[in-house]
């Protein structure tokens, strides 16, 4: 069942907040925002920037049909005890896919919500069209780690992520500074210090999963489409783990200006790139 979510409290600053729908899947009430007309389009969130619908999304939902839910434990989505890894989530996102009634999706996910894309169209790939990700999270890739965002200082956010010199209209809020009222204060923060544990149960102890070197390939072997999209001056995510998914999914690459944030500093020319890849496909077997 779907309908306007419970009263919220909304996040500080609250640019870009807007209220979700909600909707009870296997028990689990998640919360979503959608927009757009046409193809359906599957935008998954990464382990940031919860609770607003973005201008990326709408820039992308200006083209097509966008539906941006929240993971499990950000947000407004609820976070059950039985949810202890990622094939959790994964079996949580193909039961909405049917809640929705949504057939075939174009697949979109960001830093984590990319690992999580990748998994759904590895286990369901007959329920995904076309895949991208964008600077996504999942693989090992040796001399080029990932930097461990679990120890970063919270000052060092802006700077990591690329908004230091970020419209502030277009990033005002994202990441919590150090509890100060211009970034919400504490509630703020602990809003975040609980997002950040749902973001460590699905990738505390390893950062990667090696079964995704074998099982990717397969992807491509099914013809499965997929764009990898990186940030040219990414501090997150080494452009070396772009080259090797895109190597490992048959894909296509971009590079858009920016940081590891460029979807949300960037948000035309990031929605642009994953339309354009969108409408350019034609119709490919399904597996």
């Amino acid at each position: 069942m779907t309908g306007a979510a419970a009263t919220l409290t909304p996040p500080m600053p609250v640019a870009h907040w807007s209220e979700p729908e909600t909707i009870v899947v296997d028990g689990v009430t998640l919360a979503l925002r959608r927009g757009g007309v046409g193809e359906p389009v599957v935008f998954l969130n990464g382990h940031w920037a919860s609770r607003r619908w973005l201008p990326v999304h709408q820039a992308l939902a200006e083209r097509h049909a966008v539906i941006a839910p929240e993971a499990p434990g950000f947000g407004a989505s609820e976070l059950p005890s039985w949810i202890k890894g990622r094939d959790d989530v994964v079996l949580l996102l193909r039961d909405l896919l049917d809640a929705l009634d949504l057939g075939r999706v174009h697949l979109v996910g960001y830093g984590l919500g990319g690992w999580t894309a990748s998994e759904l169209a590895v286990w369901f790939h007959d329920r995904v069209r076309s895949l991208t990700l964008l600077a996504p999270f999942g693989l090992r890739v040796p001399g080029h780690p990932l930097a461990n965002i679990f120890l970063m200082n919270p000052a060092g956010f802006a700077e990591a992520y690329g908004l230091l010199d970020a419209d502030p209209a277009l990033v005002a809020g994202l990441v919590p500074g150090v509890a100060t009222p211009a970034d919400g204060g504490m509630e703020e923060w602990a809003h975040r210090y609980g997002e950040m544990g749902a973001a460590a149960r699905l990738m505390w102890q390893w950062r990667y999963d090696l079964a995704l070197d074998h099982r990717l390939p397969q992807l491509a072997g099914r013809g499965l489409a997929s764009l990898v999209v990186g940030g040219s001056d990414d501090r997150i995510l080494p452009s070396a783990h772009i080259a090797r998914w895109a190597e490992l999914l048959g894909a296509t690459t971009a590079t858009v200006d920016g940081g590891h944030a460029f979807p949300f500093t960037a948000p035309h020319r990031t929605a642009d790139v994953v339309a354009s890849f969108i409408e350019s496909l034609v119709e490919v077997p399904r597996g």
